[in-house]
């Protein structure tokens, strides 16, 4: 044996299967995705039995108008011209509260509009969480060269919002999804294929959960269906109202859904301060019919 031979690490096996296995892992996937359709149909079919309900309660959970100034936006470099456009928010896995093109034969895809209240947040946002014992800073962990990037300082007002700061607003809306029915046979389903039981939201508490969930991304990445905070952004936008207001994952701090397709004559944002020529700086509802062309 040679002296490189000796430095080498020891191979491990860390896993060993068979054609077989491949087959039969696959088949197993099919009826994991059939599972998570038949329950989100099943619950979809709960909502638009009560969709009226369902849009007054979130009427009267929202808070009628929401101002704020100095917040940021940021953009890659090249949409400079457009910083208000919620282009982005389509596409895959889309935002928290809006529904990208993921399957466009069968859930309606919507855009949001997502600033932050300072800059730490919107970068954080739009990156990785930040860890100062590593010394790195927010810039940094977003994975963002710095000269690819623009944040904006923007203003506006929002007709109505729904604030999660406060989930006591939506005791009505609880009422109602809390008595969702799900069928025997998705039960059944998800006992042959050893998953947890499915079960519907009961509290205000677990209502709160679902919709900050950290890693809401995976639900439709894996299986294409939208994860609960997107499908209460539908709900909420469809109800007509403006925004969500609720806390970043990473700092804390607000952050903002915003809904520019449900504007009034009297919402807007506004990009503060000057801006280069030729750029959309504020998003109304006559900016908001040139804008949505170009999806």
């Amino acid at each position: 044996m040679t002296s490189r031979e000796r430095d080498k690490p020891p191979l491990l096996l860390l896993d060993s299967f068979s054609i077989k296995d491949l087959g039969r892992w696959e088949a197993q996937k099919e009826k994991i995705l059939r599972y998570h359709w038949d329950l989100y149909s099943a619950l979809a079919y709960e909502r638009r039995k009560i969709a009226d309900q369902l849009r007054t309660a979130l009427l009267e959970a929202a808070i009628r108008p929401y101002e704020f100034e100095g917040w940021q936006r940021q953009v890659r470099y090249k949409y400079s011209l457009t910083p208000l456009s919620p282009k982005g928010s389509l596409i895959e896995p889309g935002g928290r509260f809006n529904i990208p093109n993921m399957n466009l034969d069968q859930i309606p895809p919507f855009p949001a509009l997502y600033i932050a209240e300072d800059k730490e947040t919107t970068l954080q946002e739009a990156g990785q969480r930040n860890n100062c014992s590593e010394g790195l800073s927010s810039l940094d962990l977003a994975l963002i060269r710095k000269d690819s990037i623009s944040i904006v300082a923007v203003k506006g007002k929002l007709g109505s919002v729904i604030d999660l700061h406060h989930p006591n607003n939506l005791k009505s809306f609880l009422s109602l999804i809390k008595g969702f029915s799900i069928p025997k046979r998705i039960f059944q389903a998800a006992k042959k294929l050893n998953l947890a039981p499915p079960n519907t939201v009961k509290d205000l508490d677990t209502l709160l959960v679902t919709l900050l969930e950290p890693n809401w991304r995976a639900m439709c990445m894996q299986l294409d269906i939208p994860a609960n905070c997107q499908i209460f952004g539908q709900l909420v936008t469809n109800a007509g109202i403006e925004g969500i207001l609720y806390p970043s994952k990473f700092t804390g701090k607000r952050c903002l859904a915003i809904y520019p397709q449900n504007f009034d004559s009297e919402s807007f944002i506004d990009v503060e301060g000057d801006t280069p020529v030729g750029t959309i700086s504020r998003l109304d509802v006559n900016s908001w019919s040139s804008l949505k062309t170009t999806f």
